[in-house]
């Protein structure tokens, strides 16, 4: 290896800081170190003064050949720091006269090497020290020298100005030297932030374009299977396969439950994410979420109860993602913690200033736990993320703090409630439930347990219907003789023991089973079944005939009719335009479908269009691209005839994006039914849409 290799090597740019600012400070002090030694001996001083100037070239190699050995930058430094400005320098002042006038220059070398080699504190300590040292050998040089006046004329002058020269210009050269190397290592830092930032947004993008990608690619299935089993539940087929079909459907929502949670809970990979507040509706949310939650307590030993507070206002202003989160994380992780027991889960609201409400989320927890509160705080895995103070913060903590909320948490035995607040903006207008029950309306209920009776009961109170609870089986059957009850609920637990009874007495479908797992409808006295948890919210979608994850009818029908409404659907994919057509036909509408843009466009020409389904990501020409090509026919009609993105493109912002590209509604794969039914009554015109009456006696 040549000398040249030898020294790249050596002082390798690529080496962290702090290693390779000691090496340059080394091989400084070996120059510094040999360049006085000469100095001194040329000066004539006593021969002891070059000699432990040698003796300092030496240790210098010492310390060189230690750190390169052992790479403790840290033990090597402190080592040589005290060897050289505490028993070297202050030993060869001891022999030089008049050192009061240039030794205090070296001692200044000690500061700018402490302020080089060490970091915080010990940079401090060692700074005092050595001025500490300095002081102590001035005050020892002036007690020996009996004249410090300057000396005039003679050799001493000449000798004195010489020193004081070459002091000056060994520090001058330490501190340019070390400032240089300090200025490349700064510009190689910058230049490593401003690649790691580089690489950073490139894969944010790659990120984001994943969750884009992965998306579609689950939701473009999603949306058939969902599809399809809706359309069996609705055909004259075997009752298997209708019961098939519908844990196909409840099953699908749930993964479709599990995949927005996934590309919601994708923006807290910022340490501060962007908060998009927006109107949504408190229903879907909530709906959504206890489908989800549901799903996961059959993993738990656990009963998962729902408290809905029915004056909650229709339509909230915030970011749904983080609110989702919140309570599905919240809910979640307590279950986790407890081994048995049940969770209470209630949602309800306090009026704040001006048209915001506090959205109030509570969870009581009630049985056996598996670990304390601060356990379950401070999660031991990925759960939590870097907190400003350098500790780890729990995820529903760092939810919290994004929305400015706040947690409070009360434990008494074998009870723990959390209570969550979190400020939302309120959109005027209905609240979540119109609590002016339906003319005609009587509900009989039996429910299996105490706990479920009470909370049915519950329910059913916050919407005042009338009720009569059936605490026994001869009470239940001797109310089912009364024909005023419009509704006659049963546990599935207690339908078992009380069927051929009740066969005997009801009509077919003249009841509805509860049951906290999907249950099949091939019993002709069965109308529909009701999933637990209950809740007013899906009690009273129950009631009015509304569609619900939680509720499974015989036949479904839409709130309104669009006989006359000409509406196109534009997908790619074949199954999706079976499925969208199939959905259209339940409001009979007439529909037309175009496999591509350019198909699309063709036949806009040809066929009269109130409504167009447009799918975004199609080969060739993408829905953007169609609808730019719409609007630029020169078609007064298709100028402002309402297109809908059609998409599963779902993560964050992607509704926002469709609207900004020129669309006027978003609706994203798999179709929901609710959502759709909503987004056709916005879209068409009034004069295409004919409401039917449903159990409320009135409009919808």
């Amino acid at each position: 290896m040549t000398a040249r290799q030898r020294w790249n090597q050596y002082i390798d740019m690529e080496l962290p800081e702090q290693q390779l600012l000691f090496r340059v400070s080394m091989l400084l002090s070996l120059g510094v170190c040999a360049f006085l030694a000469f100095f001194t001996w040329m000066l004539r001083l006593r021969p002891c003064v070059p000699l432990m100037l040698s003796a300092g070239v030496v240790l210098t190699l010492v310390m060189m050949y230690l750190e390169a050995v052992s790479h403790q930058v840290g033990r090597a430094a402190a080592l040589y720091f005290f060897l050289i400005f505490f028993v070297l320098l202050p030993a060869t002042s001891a022999f030089v006269p008049f050192a009061l006038y240039d030794f205090p220059i070296y001692f200044l070398l000690g500061i700018a090497y402490a302020a080089i080699l060490f970091r915080g504190r010990w940079a401090v300590l060692l700074i005092l020290a050595d001025a500490a040292a300095m002081t102590a050998c001035m005050y020892g040089i002036r007690m020996r020298v009996n004249r410090l006046t300057s000396v005039n004329g003679g050799q001493y002058s000449t000798v004195l100005f010489v020193r004081i020269a070459a002091a000056l210009a060994v520090l001058g050269v330490v501190c340019g030297v070390t400032t240089f190397f300090r200025t490349k290592i700064l510009r190689r830092e910058i230049a490593r932030r401003i690649e790691t930032e580089r690489q950073a947004e490139q894969l944010n993008y790659a990120k984001n374009m994943f969750l884009v990608n992965m998306s579609h690619e689950i939701r473009t299935p999603l949306n058939a299977i969902l599809g399809v089993s809706e359309l069996l539940l609705e055909q004259d087929v075997d009752e298997r396969v209708k019961d098939s079909a519908f844990h196909i459907t409840n099953s699908s929502r749930a993964l479709l439950s599990i995949t927005n949670e996934i590309m919601d809970f994708s923006k807290l990979d910022n340490i501060d994410p962007e908060i998009r507040n927006k109107p949504y509706y408190v229903g879907d949310i909530v709906d959504e979420m206890i489908n989800l939650i549901s799903v996961r307590f059959a993993d738990y030993n656990l009963e998962f109860f729902t408290d809905i507070a029915p004056y909650l206002p229709e339509q909230l202003i915030g970011d749904t993602a983080l609110v989702r989160q919140i309570i599905v994380n919240a809910v979640t992780g307590t279950a986790k913690s407890m081994q048995s027991g049940q969770i209470l889960l209630r949602v309800g609201r306090e009026d704040a200033d001006g048209e915001q409400i506090f959205l109030l989320v509570e969870i009581e927890a009630t049985g056996s736990f598996l670990y304390s509160y601060q356990e379950q705080l401070a999660p031991k895995d990925g759960g939590a993320q870097e907190s400003e103070d350098g500790g780890k913060e729990p995820i529903l903590r760092r939810l919290l703090r994004f929305l400015d909320g706040s947690m409070h948490m009360e434990e008494t035995g074998h009870e723990r409630v959390y209570t969550f607040q979190v400020r939302q903006g309120c959109v005027p207008g209905r609240e979540l439930i119109d609590q002016e029950d339906p003319s005609g309306v009587n509900v009989l209920f039996y429910e299996n347990t105490t706990m479920q009776s009470s909370m049915f009961a519950k329910a059913l109170h916050d919407r005042k219907t009338p009720f009569c609870q059936a605490t026994s089986d001869e009470l239940f059957l001797q109310e089912c003789t009364d024909k005023s009850y419009t509704h006659i609920m049963i546990a599935a637990e207690r339908y078992e023991t009380l069927k051929t009874k009740l066969e005997a007495m009801l009509p077919p479908q003249s009841l509805v089973l509860i049951g906290s797992d999907i249950i099949t409808l091939d019993d002709p006295l069965v109308r529909l079944t009701f999933a637990r948890p209950v809740n007013c919210l899906n009690l009273d979608a129950l009631l009015r005939g509304r569609q619900n994850s939680m509720i499974r009818q015989r036949d479904y029908t839409g709130r309104f009719l669009c006989p006359d409404a000409h509406i196109m659907v534009v997908d790619d994919n074949i199954v999706n335009l079976e499925v969208a057509s199939s959905m259209l036909q339940r409001y009979e509408a007439q529909v037309t479908v175009a496999a591509s843009g350019e198909e699309c466009l063709r036949l806009l020409g040809q066929t009269p269009t109130d409504l167009i389904l447009l799918d975004y990501m199609m080969p060739e020409m993408d829905g953007i691209d169609t609808l730019k090509n719409i609007r630029a026919t020169g078609d007064p009609k298709l100028q402002t005839v309402p297109v809908v993105a059609l998409t599963a493109n779902a993560v964050s912002g992607a509704r926002e994006m469709f609207l900004e590209a020129g669309f006027d509604e978003y609706i994203s794969k798999p179709i929901e039914r609710d959502k759709f039914e909503k987004i056709l009554r916005k879209c068409l015109p009034e004069d295409l849409v004919v409401y039917v009456s449903d159990q409320e006696g009135r409009t919808a």
